[in-house]
Order: C-alpha cells, then sequence, then structure tokens
C-alpha cells in the first residue's frame, strides 16, 4: 500500500509541460506553432495562404552599418555605476521620463 502511494507522487510529479531540454534525443518539440494547411478528401494536402507565416524584412540598402562587429575593433570600457550616479543621471534626465517618480 505505501510503494503504490510513493509510485503515485513521484508519477505525478512528471505531469507538466514537456519542453524541448526534457526528451530524449530524438525528440523535437518544434515553434509551437499551427500546420499551414489541411487534408483533402483523397489525400492531398492544401495549403492556406492566410496560414503560412510570413516575414517583413526591412530594406536596407543604402544603410551604413554592418551586421556584425569585427574582432579588430578597440574594446571600450566605462566607469562602474554607482548608485549615486544613478540618482544624480535620473534627476538630470527626469523631464525625459514619461511616468515620473520622483526619487
Amino acid at each position: 500500500m505505501p510503494l503504490n502511494i510513493l509510485r503515485g507522487l513521484f508519477r505525478g510529479a512528471t505531469r507538466r509541460v514537456m519542453t524541448g531540454k526534457m526528451g530524449n534525443k530524438n525528440f523535437y518539440k518544434g515553434r509551437g506553432v499551427r500546420n499551414p494547411g489541411f487534408h483533402t478528401r483523397r489525400a492531398g494536402y492544401i495549403i492556406a495562404q492566410r496560414k503560412v507565416p510570413q516575414f517583413i524584412i526591412p530594406d536596407l540598402t543604402g544603410f551604413e552599418l554592418k551586421p556584425y562587429v569585427s574582432m579588430k575593433a578597440p574594446k571600450t570600457t566605462s566607469p562602474e555605476l554607482t548608485a549615486e550616479d544613478l540618482l544624480k543621471n535620473i534627476k538630470e534626465n527626469i523631464h525625459l521620463i514619461k511616468y515620473r517618480e520622483i526619487p
């Protein structure tokens, strides 16, 4: 009898949302999206264009910045921010904050 209770407790501990990290090496969780179409009566498949994800990519012609940072770029350091410096910066830029909480 006590063995069944313990077995039930341990079995119930694993009943949660399955993630990609919990499965074995063959388990693929995916992105959680629905199928892009539907099956027909004659074993066909029709893709519905309204279900296909569309990625909007901006036009970057004439864009000056590059997508990656070179390894030869100089390393920059900034001074460590203290509580006093943060309070001073907030007081100087309080007019830019949309919802003000005066410290």
